[in-house]
C-alpha cells in the first residue's frame, strides 16, 4: 500500500511529498529547504529513505536536498538527464533571481521515461518538457505528482531558461490527460485536483 504526505516548505510554499510503503521504505519528492517537519516523521515512523527524486530542478524543489543527505547520508538523486546541469547552475536553476544563488553538486541518477524502479517503489515517469526541458510527472497507483507541469486551474510558468509554453501545452495534453480521469494530480505548488477536473475546467487546455 502506498500512501502520499504532503508538506508544504521553502520560501515560495512548494510541495515536497513523502511517497511511502506499509514496509517502512520511502522516498522524497522535490524538497525544498525548511524540511524539519519531515524529518521528523521519517525519523518518528521510523522509514528508511531510499532516494530523493526530483520531477524538476528548479531551486523551490531541490534546496533541501542537503539537509536530508547531512539526516541520512548520502542518498540516490534521481532527475531527468536534460534537467542535471540545474543543480549545479543557480542561473539555470532560477535561485540567482531569488538572490540566493544556490547550488548543488551531488551525484545525480538518471529519470527517464517509462517504468523505473526506485527503491521499493515502481514509478511510471512522464517525460513533460516545457516549464523546464528535462521536467517529469510520477506515476504510481492512481496519483500523478507533476512537479510544475500542471496546477488546479492553471499551468506552470515558461519564461525561466529552459521554458517553452507550446511545448507545456503538448506536454500536458499527450502526456498527462491521457491519464485516468480519476488520476489524483499532486502539483508542485497548491492543492491537488484530478486529471478529470482539469479536462473539464482548466481555461489553458479548452
Amino acid at each position: 500500500m502506498i500512501t502520499l504526505t504532503r508538506f508544504i516548505t521553502g520560501p515560495i510554499e512548494t510541495n515536497t511529498y513523502l511517497v511511502s510503503n506499509d514496509k517502512g521504505k520511502c522516498v522524497v519528492v522535490d524538497p525544498a529547504s525548511g524540511c524539519g517537519e519531515i524529518l521528523r516523521k521519517i525519523k518518528k515512523e521510523p522509514l528508511d529513505v531510499e532516494a530523493i527524486v526530483l520531477t524538476h530542478a528548479h531551486f523551490d524543489h531541490i534546496t533541501g536536498i542537503p539537509e536530508l543527505i547531512d539526516a541520512f547520508g548520502d542518498l540516490p538523486v534521481y532527475v531527468h538527464p536534460l534537467e542535471a546541469a540545474f543543480l549545479a547552475d543557480a542561473r539555470l536553476n532560477g535561485s540567482v533571481w531569488f538572490g540566493e544563488s544556490f547550488t548543488c553538486s551531488v551525484k545525480t541518477n538518471e529519470l527517464n521515461e517509462g517504468k523505473q524502479r526506485i527503491g521499493s517503489f515502481e514509478f511510471g515517469v512522464l517525460h513533460a518538457p516545457g516549464h523546464t526541458p528535462g521536467g517529469c510527472a510520477l506515476v504510481i497507483d492512481e496519483n500523478c505528482l507533476c512537479g510544475d507541469a500542471l496546477f488546479a486551474g492553471g499551468i506552470g510558468r515558461s519564461d525561466l531558461p529552459g521554458g517553452d509554453g507550446n511545448q507545456l501545452i503538448a506536454s500536458i495534453k499527450t502526456k498527462l490527460l491521457p491519464l485516468p480521469d480519476s488520476t489524483v494530480v499532486w502539483p508542485g505548488h497548491g492543492n491537488r485536483t484530478t486529471i478529470g477536473r482539469e479536462k473539464k475546467s482548466n481555461p489553458f487546455l479548452l
